[in-house]
């Protein structure tokens, strides 16, 4: 006979509580939002390849016309685009009728918006503004971009005053 020294009956099923919680499956992490950086360009190598005139600054005008540069009308992606407005204004010293001025709008509205100049630089009356070269030459007036980025002021007379020779 046989003794037996441990208890061989099968265990009981119990339910045991679990030694950890239950996996819960992790949130999505937040949007995260990336700024993609613009590309580097090379204005003065762009600037380089434009034509040039007499005086080596940038034809704005030519570029225009050959297509090598399209305008937008504004910055903001809702600004509309502005047709060109051919009219061109004399602007005639009243001491001096020789030094007779033309002011032609066309190639400054396909480039420029009517706000750019009308009525902060401008006012939108004929003879309103006491222009005189001295203004211009200290930057107001069309002093405001020729010169800087149009044509210099003290090498480009005959495209303003046509009666001028070229």
């Amino acid at each position: 006979m046989v003794l037996a020294l441990f208890d061989t009956t099968p265990p009981k099923h119990r339910v045991h509580s679990p030694r950890r919680p239950p996996y819960e499956t992790p949130k999505p992490p937040p949007p995260v939002d990336v700024q993609e950086e613009a590309p580097q360009i090379d204005w003065a190598a762009l600037l380089d390849q434009l034509p040039k005139e007499a005086a080596g600054g940038t034809d704005w005008v030519r570029a225009l016309n050959e297509g090598l540069i399209k305008p937008k009308p504004g910055l903001d992606a809702s600004a509309e685009d502005q047709p060109a407005l051919d009219l061109d204004v004399e602007l005639v010293p009243r001491d001096a009728p020789d030094f007779k001025a033309t002011y032609p709008h066309k190639p400054h509205t396909q480039i420029l918006a009517c706000a750019n100049c009308h009525p902060a630089i401008f006012q939108m009356e004929k003879g309103a503004d006491p222009i005189t070269m001295e203004k211009i030459f200290a930057g107001e007036y069309c002093g405001r971009c020729h010169g800087k980025v149009a044509f210099d002021v003290a090498t480009g007379c005959p495209r303003c005053h046509l009666a001028m020779p070229r």
